[in-house]
């Protein structure tokens, strides 16, 4: 460290304060003496500085320039005490006058850009308590830290390595500092010269971001980097950072103007608002206590002259408030009131409010009239800002400006804030849900809301984007569950589960797809739970899958296509079919599958009893596998069956209607009895036709020999010494189910006595399958089988005849008449059987 004296020969900026009238800029190039602290031939520390008019400045310096806290005092007795940066004003300062009157606030150069005071009618999020509730304090919130700047990007670290800025040694022969860039080890040196007497300040809590706006962060970030120097500043700093200016003195010309400048632009007076800028008294960007700038006020009041003259004059058309809002954000939430919000079902809200009709008397037509003329000057304010370079993505409180024009249907103002740059990857608050633009796009019913979508698809947001609500269960699916719960409760019973297989793995083809990842809705899964308008809902749904949605993602235990099955649009079930959504895709919530989901009685108020049925006919002729396993559930208990199985186990559940006599039900029940019967009916018959196609693929009398010995005792234990074992004949896995009702789980099996090769689960249904269909099944395998036998005896007779030795016609003649005997007990046990029957 060195303390001397000298003329100073470095440092080219203003050491600022100087009105008008007082002189020449002030900064240490220009001073006349220097006593102070040295680091590399520069002025570094602490130190005083003489101006041959008799001023001087007594604070910090930083290689040369005056950078701290720091006292500039003129002969006059006028003096600013304050924060500087590279010489020149940047933060909280006091600028005293003879007569006693102050100048307080945060300071930019020669003027004031952040007051102390507040200004009547700011502007306040806490009075729209309906888009205050879109704040999350603990996402929007950051701190500033002097270690890590958390608005440095990573690629900016690049040019502060000393190997890629110049050679090692470089200041062995220049010390110019105003011009070599400055490596990071370099300004780690000049950092811990410039604190090495500054006390350490005890642990203290993070410093949360007052003001978002660039140049605030940077000012607030230079305060912290000094915040151990505070001491030396005879003003508590905290005081004029948090607004609070009741210990100083009264305000001084350059406070006064500007509030004037801020009333003044609120009322729209032009000419009072050029005549405070020509005298240069205020900053264009002022602002007061709560960072409600001039270009804000004349903003949400549509004053759009004054809007211009703010803007030609520097204003920052950007620059936000410390609740976050912008110029533009603030016109947003006053063109755009709650009211203005159609519901849609991606934030479950269905209410969709008509806030701009009235009456039809004459004193309402006029207000309506002013409102629509005020609604029209505060689009062209928005119009305006947006043409003058105003940033949609500026503000993110309370939502994205552009989740304002999406919730209220507004295409038009979407397409402008999308040709604007409004980002489209923005979301809502978690506790909102986590929605994006998108989510709720696809949702606006009415032609508004396809138009939107296809606005947003052009900007290419992430079309499978999850919103955070993958914990959430699927409404119509949260009702069932609680009836089956009370079922268990009260020993209702539905199906004697136990822990059946279900269908052998030859019967159907396994899902071979990638394994789907559960999550939150992706606007797919939005889309197809719209019962709104089919053709509409089925529009947006081409737009999302023709950008290549994904129609094979998860929630809730539902895909798209099950949705779209729940929700009734069929329109939308062909449009996913179309673009690639498997029907056998795995599901792990209340429905299983596809087909299941087709079956289930939860949705089936969604369509008629023909178009259930039509319905299933697609699903089947797309592909959906109707032997696939079905994982049904009871407690503790579990079987694997198929869709069939399902469908009685959801039938079973509406104890009233399965378990009432059919002459109890009203008309209504009958109805609905009868809907479920026929599709229970046309699915069994579905079922029954996949598995006689399949079982044409194996080998005839195989697969009957196998039904008759799993019919039969078919094992036989041998015991021996020290245990036994089990000898069991090889048999084709043939899938056991109730030839009539389709069912295959919870049920006990009998087959047909007659042929071994149908089984049923009970009386009723032995007796309405031999009416309806197997007799004739029956008695036809009963004929072959004879006629086959007798066949097979003359082919040995045949073959005995070619051998021409003695005796042999004889054997054959009692060959054929054994032959005769047995065709002749198979007819009379099949008569017997018709008789029985």
């Amino acid at each position: 460290m060195e303390l001397r004296a000298g003329p100073v020969s470095r440092g080219a900026a203003r050491a600022g304060g100087c009105g008008p009238g007082q002189g020449p800029p002030r900064g240490p190039a220009g001073a006349e003496r220097y006593v102070g602290q040295f680091y590399v031939d520069h002025p570094h520390g602490k130190g005083i500085c003489y101006w041959p008019d008799g001023s001087k400045l007594t604070g910090a310096f930083y290689l040369g320039h005056i950078e701290g806290y720091g006292t500039l005092e003129w002969k006059d007795g006028k003096k600013f005490q304050g924060l500087y940066k590279s010489d020149e004003r940047f933060g909280p300062g006091i600028e005293s006058y003879p007569d006693g009157c102050q100048d307080v606030g945060l300071w930019l150069r020669d003027h004031l850009i952040k007051l102390c005071t507040e200004v009547p009618g700011w502007f306040s999020l806490l009075d729209y308590p309906a888009h205050y509730k879109y704040i999350d304090d603990n996402s929007q919130k950051k701190y500033i830290s002097v270690e890590e700047d958390p608005f440095l990007r990573s690629y900016k670290h690049l040019p502060f390595d000393d190997k890629d800025i110049f050679p090692e040694g470089v200041f062995a022969y220049s010390c110019n500092t105003d011009h070599l860039t400055l490596t990071r080890s370099f300004l780690e040196e000049c950092d811990a010269w410039y604190f090495q007497n500054t006390p350490k300040l005890p642990e203290e809590d993070h410093w949360p971001v007052a003001n978002v706006t660039p140049l605030l962060v940077r000012m607030q970030m230079h305060i912290y980097k000094h915040r151990r120097c505070q001491m030396e500043f005879t003003s508590d700093v905290n005081l004029i950072v948090s607004g609070a200016r009741s210990t100083y003195g009264p305000r001084g010309p350059r406070e006064l103007a500007s509030e004037q400048l801020i009333q003044k632009a609120a009322r729209g007076d032009y000419g009072g608002v050029s005549a405070i800028l020509r005298s240069g008294l205020a900053h264009p960007d002022i602002a007061d206590k709560h960072g409600y700038t001039a270009l804000a006020a004349a903003a949400v009041h549509s004053h759009t002259d004054v809007v211009n003259l703010l803007l030609d004059h520097g204003a920052d058309v950007n620059k936000c408030s410390d609740e976050g809002l912008s110029a533009l954000s603030m016109c947003f939430i006053l063109f755009y009131p709650e009211e203005s919000f159609k519901g849609n079902i991606a934030e479950r809200s269905l209410n969709s409010y008509k806030w701009n009709e009235q009456s039809e008397s004459s004193e309402t037509v006029s207000v309506a009239e002013g409102i629509i003329s005020e609604r029209h000057k505060r689009w062209e304010t928005i119009q305006l800002l947006l043409r003058r370079g105003a940033d949609p993505n500026a503000s993110g409180v309370p939502p994205h400006l552009l989740f304002f024009a999406v919730k209220a249907a507004d295409a038009e103002a979407v397409k402008l804030l999308l040709e604007r740059g409004a980002r489209t990857d923005v979301r809502l608050p978690s506790k909102l849900g986590g929605l994006t633009p998108l989510h709720i796009a696809v949702s606006i019913p009415g032609e508004e809301g396809v138009q939107i979508t296809q606005y947003l698809l052009h900007s290419a947001p992430d079309l499978n984007a999850r919103a955070d609500d993958g914990n959430e269960i699927y409404g119509p699916d949260k009702i069932p569950q609680t009836q089956a719960r009370e079922a268990n409760l009260t020993g209702g019973v539905t199906l004697q589960l136990r822990n059946e297989a279900g269908p052998p793995q030859e019967y159907f083809s396994s899902y071979s797809g990638p394994v789907t990842e559960e999550g939150g809705r992706t606007a797919l899964h939005i889309a197809c739970q719209r019962e709104d308008n089919s053709e509409h809902a089925r529009d947006v749904i081409h737009l999302l899958l023709m950008h290549q949605a994904n129609p094979n993602t998860l929630w809730s235990g539902h895909s798209p296509l099950s949705l779209a099955i729940a929700s009734g649009n069929d329109l939308a079930v062909v449009e996913l079919l179309k673009h690639g959504a498997d029907p056998n895709l795995p599901l792990s919530g209340a429905v299983r599958s596809a087909l299941c989901a087709a079956v289930s009685t939860v949705y089936e108020q969604q369509r008629t009893t023909a178009q259930r049925i039509a319905l299933v006919d697609k699903l089947l002729e797309c592909g959906a596998d109707i032997l696939a396993p079905v994982t049904l559930r009871e407690g503790q208990r579990k079987a694997v069956g198929t869709a069939v199985d399902y469908a009685y186990y959801k039938y079973y559940q509406d104890r009233r209607i399965a378990h009432t006599p059919y002459h109890v039900l009203s008309a209504s029940e009958q109805e609905v009895f009868q809907t479920r019967r026929s599709l229970l009916e046309h699915i069994t018959a579905k079922l029954r036709e996949r598995v006689i196609l399949k079982e044409k693929e194996w080998d005839r009398e195989e697969l009957r020999r196998s039904k008759k010995l799993d019919s039969a005792v078919h094992r036989r234990d041998s015991k021996k010494k020290g245990g036994s074992h089990r000898v069991e004949e090889v048999r084709l896995p043939f899938f056991k189910y109730c030839y009539q009702c389709g069912r295959s789980v919870g049920i006990q099996l009998s087959p047909c006595m007659r042929c071994h090769e149908v089984f049923t689960c009970s009386e009723t249904c032995r007796s309405k399958s031999w009416n309806e269909q197997h007799r004739q099944e029956c008695l036809g395998l009963l004929e072959k089988s004879t006629g086959q036998a007798a066949l097979d005896a003359s082919s040995a007779a045949c073959k005995k005849n070619v051998t021409g030795k003695k005796g042999e016609n004889v054997r054959e003649g009692k060959d054929q008449r054994r032959a005769g005997r047995k065709s002749k007990v198979g007819i009379g046990g099949r008569e017997h059987h018709r008789k029985n029957d």
